[in-house]
């Protein structure tokens, strides 16, 4: 007789096909009743799913039913938590995975104890690293169902699963049928033969174990009513012992079990679950707009407030809380995947939208305060350093001015990239102590200036321009179509990019677009039998140079078949313009390439090929603390032990690699997270448009429709957004080496590809180039800030994974160094700071252990007193 733990749960997507606001509608009675019932029934108790966010909405409609849910907490009959939102795991960057556990325990404490647990039941797939990023929000275990392949990953269900650098691990709990096992729990002989035995029999067949776990629950399900009693009755007929349990209670059951297998890598295999393995390229306004906030939060956002804390400035971290909040809210694993409707794809840009204000918001904020304190002329901008590394290189800093004859006596090297005029205007009211006059506003210029300079830690300086007799070097319009550097040499003939190295190797068509039909959903991309995959024109080339920077600018428009219709017989067509820029700048190993790209046409995928000439066997693709190795191919059978083809398109967090002895060629991306290996050539998914949320029987996925639109009563849901007609824009770097791949030196590439310049001028020209210049009020009381201010310069052989204010401690900082490498790095603390240094996991919760060497492929947080 096995012990059947029954975990009465419910399983709650904030949005789906149906919206946040028709969710709230939803929980306003259940939640009610979950509190009525547990109240009713002390011996009862439920898991209100795993994300805190669905509370707050609920607390705040009733805020009179805190107390209440306080005491159903408190007496361990309400679990909560502990994430902010049910994250994705492959297209959310690490960071923020991290975040969504942060925000999520730390709002969760203010009703109570939460779930020390990683709970994510429907997510689609694991990253080889969750263990990893586990470990590091305080968690030693997870119940998952997604991705796993019994008998091939591991023999039971129950195991222990360890980070790519072994030294981290947790105890894995895995829900072979699912979140929804057991759900209904009906008392009845039908119920118990059919569903709930079977269900049980089958885990003990893998887990060979005594005691199994069975979750009561499913979407948007109520609490089980009179719960005891149905178990009571339940276990008059079955063939097992049915008990009322917890999910805490199982994960200490499965801690004592002996000899668990250990299992190190992803969860991505689609056999018992669909894992959507072509979902990184569905609505890409979503991915790419996500990637682009990650970065701003954490390249920018985050350094600028401790800067700012460290020069006086009162922003509270509740407000960056606040804007992370916004960007986790669509990273939900149907939201940031885009198999949603097109009313839940609009609230999540719009969502996006705002936290993108918030944070231009907040630098606006800070860089004026700390320029009016500074009182700064118009000839002065400040450059901030949003690094702790000290910086040696170029900057490219906006400048406002009415001419271009300036320069920088520091900085001799400075040259024009960008420049736009603004034309006079006539009859402009100016406001003065004597009254208001109309004035003629005169022209000026808005400069994009890249000068080579050197910069201490988390911190600024101010530097300064003279008006000159002569203009600054600009770029020069050339006929030619060819650019290069010191490594590349980059050019367009015959209709077709070339690209030489230093070393005279000769690559070409280099980089391609290429187009095809795509008959799947917004769940997966599907091919179109008999479609004929097509190869995109440039037509015009021109090029820009300086001394310092050069780019081949290509455009080209190109008539396609208008929908799916009319792929196969192009009766009605329609145009996919694009203008690609390929920028080389002096001292860069990294070719940029910017790409926009205007969709008119329906129902297609759009691809960027790298023929990189490197033939290997696998690939390496970046994740969070590290790379991981992946061998393309797809079983010949795969129907007979797949739900879905196990198709070899992979995810990347933000590189791909492919390498030999002798060379190597890595592909850098920002919001492009879907690649293919094809022999020596890397395909990267730009777009992949669709009409329809599921569709029944694509040829990657047989049988039923994913999303519900063909279960009894459902109906097909039409995507007309998620054909994402219009403007889109792509960026990305390649590196090519003659030597194998680094990891630490792609870490460093990486970290160059993300690199953001802020800098700031009080100028009289235009205070709308910042939104709030015309609203942030002068701090009557002079802080007396320096002119240069260097917070932590720390050794630029560690790799700064963060760096942000103390969640809970306002004279402190945390910083978060990664080692992406498999040698374990030493920490020397005096690297760090001069002052007070202690380390603490994510959730800034003390590990006792002052232990400051770095695992291989882990990370280390560290808190920091200002």
């Amino acid at each position: 007789m096995v012990r059947a733990h029954i975990v009465n749960h419910t399983h709650w997507d904030r949005e789906w096909y149906f919206t946040s606001a028709d969710a709230l509608v939803l929980s306003e009675q259940l939640f009610t009743e979950v509190i009525d019932e547990l109240q009713a029934h002390p011996e009862a108790n439920f898991v209100l799913d795993g994300q805190l966010s669905i509370l707050d909405d609920y607390v705040a409609l009733y805020p009179e039913k805190l107390a209440e849910i306080k005491d159903l907490i408190a007496t361990k009959q309400l679990f909560i938590g502990p994430w902010f939102t049910q994250t994705d795991a492959f297209f959310a960057h690490g960071e923020s995975i991290l975040r969504n556990a942060m925000i999520g325990v730390f709002d969760s404490k203010k009703y109570g104890e939460y779930m020390k647990i990683g709970y994510l039941p429907d997510t689609f797939g694991f990253n080889a690293q969750m263990p990893t990023l586990l470990n590091q929000a305080g968690f030693d275990n997870i119940i998952f169902w997604r991705g796993i392949h019994l008998g091939e990953h591991v023999q039971s269900t129950y195991f222990k699963w360890t980070g790519l650098g072994w030294a981290t691990q947790v105890y894995a709990i895995n829900m072979p049928q699912g979140y929804g096992t057991g759900m209904l729990l009906e008392p009845t002989e039908a119920y118990v033969d059919g569903r709930l035995d079977p269900a049980i029999d089958f885990i003990v067949k893998y887990s060979r174990t005594q005691e199994v776990l069975i979750p009561s629950g499913n979407d948007q399900l109520n609490i089980i009513t009179s719960f005891a009693e149905k178990l009571a009755r339940i276990n008059e007929m079955g063939r097992h012992s049915y008990e009322l349990s917890t999910y805490q209670d199982f994960i200490a059951y499965v801690k004592t079990l002996p000899d668990l297998e250990e299992y190190r890598g992803e969860f991505r295999s689609p056999v018992l679950a669909r894992v959507h393995k072509t979902i990184g390229s569905s609505r890409m306004n979503i991915k790419l707009r996500s990637a682009e906030l990650e970065l701003k939060l954490l390249t920018r956002i985050e350094p600028l407030l401790v800067i700012a804390k460290a020069s006086g400035i009162p922003i509270s971290e509740r407000l960056l809380m606040h804007t992370w909040k916004k960007l986790l809210e669509g990273q939900a694993h149907d939201s940031l995947a885009g198999c949603v409707s097109d009313a839940v794809a609009e609230d999540i840009m719009h969502r996006m939208k705002e936290a993108d204000e918030l944070c231009d918001s907040i630098e606006n904020t800070i860089v004026k305060k700390i320029a009016d304190d500074l009182e700064l002329g118009a000839n002065e901008i400040l450059v901030f350093n949003t690094e702790l590394t000290a910086f040696d290189g170029y900057k490219e800093i906006q400048v406002v001015t009415k001419n271009k004859q300036i320069h920088f006596p520091e900085y001799p090297d400075a040259t024009i990239i960008e420049e736009q005029y603004i034309e006079p205007r006539a009859n402009v009211l100016e406001e003065t102590p004597a009254g208001n006059q109309f004035i003629e506003e005169p022209g000026y210029y808005v400069l994009q200036i890249r000068l080579k300079m050197e910069l201490q830690g988390l911190g600024y300086r101010v530097i300064a321009f003279e008006e000159s007799g002569a203009e600054l070097e600009n770029m020069i319009l050339a006929a030619e179509t060819a650019i290069k550097n010191e490594c590349y040499k980059v050019a367009f003939t015959k209709g077709e990019i070339t690209l030489e190295t230093a070393t005279g190797e000769r690559k070409a068509a280099f980089i391609e677009l290429e187009d095809s039909a795509n008959a799947g959903d917004t769940y997966d991309y599907s091919p179109l039998a008999g479609d004929t995959t097509r190869n995109l024109q440039f037509t015009t080339a021109i090029t820009e140079k300086s001394s310092k920077v050069e780019r081949l600018i290509l455009t080209g428009v190109n008539k396609l078949p208008f929908d799916l219709e009319n792929r196969t017989t192009n009766e009605k067509q329609g145009e996919l313009s694009v203008k690609m820029v390929l920028e080389l700048k002096q001292g860069s190993e990294l070719l940029a390439c910017h790409l926009e790209v205007d969709n008119q046409i329906k129902s297609h995928r759009l691809r960027l090929k790298v023929n990189t000439g490197v033939s290997a066997a696998s690939n390496i693709a970046s994740l969070p603390f590290g790379y991981i190795e992946r061998t393309p191919g797809v079983s010949a059978n795969w129907q007979e032990t797949y739900s879905e083809m196990p198709i070899d398109i992979e995810p990347l967090e933000q590189s791909v690699t492919l390498t030999t002895d002798t060379k190597s060629c890595t592909v850098f991306t920002c919001g492009i997270k879907e690649y293919q290996q094809q022999e020596s050539q890397l395909a990267l998914t730009l777009l992949a448009t669709t009409g329809q949320l599921g569709k029944p029987d694509l040829a990657y996925r047989p049988g039923r429709a994913s999303g519900d639109t063909t279960k009894k009563g459902h109906v097909l849901i039409a995507t007309e957004g998620a054909q994402l007609i219009g403007q889109h824009t792509f960026s990305l770097a390649i590196y090519l080496g003659e030597q194998p791949f680094d990891e630490y030196k792609t870490a460093l590439r990486s970290r160059e590809f993300n690199r953001t310049t802020v800098s700031y001028q009080r100028q009289p020209f235009n205070h709308f180039l910042h939104r709030l210049d015309n609203k942030i009020q002068k701090t009557a009381r002079n802080r007396g800030l320096k002119r240069a201010l260097a917070l932590n310069t720390i050794s630029s052989n560690y790799l700064i994974s963060a760096c942000y204010p103390s969640y809970y401690e306002s004279d402190k900082y945390i910083i978060r160094i990664e080692n992406p490498t498999r040698t374990p790095l030493k920490l020397e603390p005096s690297q760090v700071t001069k002052g007070s240094l202690e380390r603490i996991n994510a959730l800034e919760e003390s590990v006792g252990m002052q232990d400051f060497t770095i695992p291989a492929y882990d990370a280390i947080t560290l808190r920091v007193t200002f």
